[in-house]
């Protein structure tokens, strides 16, 4: 009976442990090899775990004694990841010193997750490591990802804006060095303009952002596809086709005050009536108010 007792006690103790078992990070590791004095770099580092029915208190301990100045974690080195949520994101940051000097370092992040304290509970703690490596040099680095291309809703007489969701992960700034741009018709059966875009917007080092850039076009309201290839210098860094809307002027945005005016003045006889009418009454009451205030003075001068 006494050995019944003690496991049914040594289960209720680990419970919690079972409880954290599914317990992980994802990527295990905080690395960048392109660091200069100065730099500004941030990471992800995705939280799991397999069962989501409690809070966890996630305790984050930094074993990096040369650089451990440098990094902080966005929500705190103390924080909740909450019941309900299998997932949670825990954001690395890096800021590098103007006066750091050029080398390798090396340290850890112990991550250490555990229920809540209950009272008279007894708490039971797992973790995950990620390892840390930042080079610091002053060598540049220039490179990028594509995550998403868009071409927003226009209207007509309105330039094409061709827009690209990249994330830099250069120490410099950057942007795409030309975008070719092929746009065909409903059907994708005619070609109706080609032409290059240079001038993109930048995106900063170790930031995710978009680059824009526009081009002119002559489309009347419709659909259309437009075909791109993105490079970063000679590369080929991306190439596929899109779907893209144009509407008529002014369902999109309020057209200016002065045409609007104009299109109310010229619109129809109806208004151009009504015109006139809220015209004269305007003309009749200003000169019914003179001649109102010409008595007022003939009588105050009695």
């Amino acid at each position: 009976m006494k050995k019944v007792y003690f496991f049914l006690l040594t289960f209720l103790l680990l419970l919690p442990f079972f409880a954290l078992a599914g317990f992980g990070i994802s990527p295990p590791y905080v690395e960048n090899n392109w660091l200069v004095p100065g730099s500004h770099f941030e990471q992800t580092i995705m939280l799991s775990r397999s069962e989501a029915k409690e809070d966890l208190k996630i305790t984050v301990e930094i074993e990096a004694p040369e650089i451990k100045d440098w990094i902080k974690i966005d929500k705190g080195n103390e924080f909740i990841f909450p019941a309900g949520k299998n997932q949670y994101p825990m954001i690395v940051i890096v800021d590098v010193p103007e006066n750091a000097g050029y080398s390798t370092y090396y340290g850890k992040l112990r991550i250490k997750a555990a229920p809540l304290e209950a009272k008279g509970q007894v708490t039971v703690a797992i973790g995950a490591v990620a390892d840390i490596k930042l080079r610091v040099s002053g060598e540049k680095f220039a490179d990028f990802k594509i995550r998403t291309v868009s071409i927003p809703d226009f209207e007509e007489g309105e330039p094409l804006k061709f827009v690209v969701e990249l994330e830099n992960i250069g120490n410099v700034k950057i942007r795409p060095s030309k975008v070719h741009l092929e746009i065909w018709d409903n059907f994708h059966q005619q070609v109706l303009k080609t032409g290059d875009i240079l001038q993109m917007s930048w995106v900063d080092s170790f930031k995710v952002g978009k680059s824009e850039g526009e081009m002119k076009v002559d489309l009347k309201s419709g659909q259309y596809w437009a075909e791109y290839e993105i490079y970063k210098d000679d590369e080929l860094k991306a190439e596929d086709k899109i779907r893209f809307n144009v509407h008529s002027a002014g369902t999109l945005k309020p057209k200016p005050i002065s045409k609007r005016i104009s299109e109310f003045l010229t619109a129809s006889p109806l208004r151009v009536a009504v015109i006139s009418i809220i015209g004269t009454l305007f003309f009749v009451g200003i000169v019914a108010g003179f001649f109102s205030l010409l008595k007022r003075k003939r009588k105050s001068g009695k």
